[in-house]
């Protein structure tokens, strides 16, 4: 009786930790810190977390980085196209800088949605079979982008296209493989591809 008692505590022990292990949070932790000029904003780009995250795992109210501060940073992680805004698609801080530039040259003026769009397409040509595997090198496809012929892509992103870019690597908001302006378009054969959405001067297609 006590050896079956024994086993029964003992099975019950096993099952409760696989159970604590199971249900713990996935957002593990990593330190960062803070270098001299960087800002809040510079750290959550570069880790696709938001500032707010990192102020409820710090336990701050203020929204500036102060250098030498050691910062704990959520370290998500995820399976591709969830819906709790973990990054799909792993890509390197300069790709991400990367695609900041391309939906700056190619969206500049675009309404936020458009801008999201945008590096949404980008994404989903690295998951497609068709496309490169990589942000940089479906970016820097021959033809694919205006801005990489023209030299746009090296201009500064501004924060609206860094956001953005963040946004649509934490979630992306459109399905489509290409986007163009109907007006500026130079390619007669983008122009035969079915728009199935507009956003700004973009039109999306597949």
């Amino acid at each position: 009786m006590k050896q079956t008692m024994r086993k029964i505590i003992h099975i019950a022990a096993i099952a409760c930790a696989a159970f604590i292990i199971c249900a713990a949070p996935a957002s593990a932790k990593m330190a960062h810190t803070v270098k001299k000029g960087e800002t809040m904003e510079k750290i959550s780009f570069a880790y696709i977390v938001s500032i707010d995250d990192i102020k409820k795992w710090n336990h701050l109210e203020r929204n500036t980085a102060i250098e030498g501060d050691t910062l704990r940073i959520p370290e998500r992680s995820s399976k591709p196209g969830n819906d709790r805004g973990e990054p799909s698609i792993a890509v390197s801080k300069e790709e991400k800088k990367l695609l900041a530039q391309l939906v700056h040259a190619e969206a500049k003026g675009e309404p936020y949605e458009g801008k999201v769009a945008v590096a949404s397409v980008v994404l989903n040509r690295v998951e497609s079979s068709e496309f490169p595997d990589s942000v940089k090198d479906v970016i820097y496809e021959k033809n694919a982008f205006s801005p990489v012929g023209n030299g746009t892509i090296h201009a500064e992103a501004d924060n609206e296209s860094k956001k953005a870019a963040e946004e649509a690597l934490r979630k992306k908001s459109v399905d489509y493989l290409y986007f163009f302006n109907p007006e500026t378009a130079e390619s007669e054969w983008i122009k035969t591809r079915k728009v199935e959405k507009t956003i700004g001067n973009h039109s999306f297609s597949m």
